[in-house]
């Protein structure tokens, strides 16, 4: 399966996680442990990529992954063998869920937000397989900042950063974005300013 943004993912799926590890160790990976705990029943992780969050789901739930990149997907794999994780792994696009309506109880998303063509549309898909009433959906988030001088820092450097990697905003206004597409936001836990945020929402 090809999807717009696979190739730009496969290209960063070896050397991800070494990339990523100093912001793993200074906020991600304490925010990842506070926040997917919440996961409950069937889960749905839109956006596996190399499966950092895969060691911190609660036991008994029947998780589901998706992520465009094949590579990110292999790397994913081997992390759940290892984890002893029972998961099932496919490659699907965020904005065309082959899940049918109503399908889970939680909806998960860490990092994706940022990359996604449409976001609009990414977030009715996800409505849309949460069942209803209370279907939650758990989101870590990086996203514009709230605070007037680095939401501005921000907004000047979002253009060469996405001209230089092809597919991250910088700037997305994504916690405005999930109470657009419907959602009831519960609880909000922000660091860095606001630029990472965990965010707890369900079905309104």
């Amino acid at each position: 399966m090809t999807t717009p943004n696979s190739s730009t993912f496969d290209r960063i799926a070896a050397p991800y996680d070494r990339g990523m590890a100093p912001l793993e160790r200074l906020w991600l990976r304490e925010m990842r442990a506070q926040l997917l705990p919440q996961a409950r029943g069937r889960v749905l992780e839109v956006g596996v990529g190399t499966g950092a969050n895969l060691p911190f789901y609660p036991a008994g739930i029947r998780l589901t992954a998706i992520d465009e990149s094949a590579d990110m997907l292999a790397v994913a794999a081997r992390r759940a063998a290892a984890l002893g994780r029972d998961v099932s792994l496919l490659q699907a696009d965020a904005e065309q869920l082959p899940f049918p309506g109503g399908r889970f109880d939680t909806v998960v998303t860490g990092l994706v937000l940022c990359s996604v063509l449409d976001l609009k549309r990414a977030l009715a898909e996800m409505r849309r397989v949460l069942r209803r009433p209370g279907g939650r959906l758990l989101l870590l988030e990086h996203m514009r900042p709230r605070s007037r001088f680095w939401a501005k820092l921000v907004d000047l450097v979002n253009k060469p950063w996405y001209a230089w990697n092809g597919r991250c905003h910088l700037n997305r206004e994504t916690q405005r974005a999930v109470a657009q597409a419907g959602f009831a936001i519960e609880q909000v836990e922000p660091r860095l300013g606001g630029i990472f945020r965990s965010i707890t929402a369900r079905i309104s």
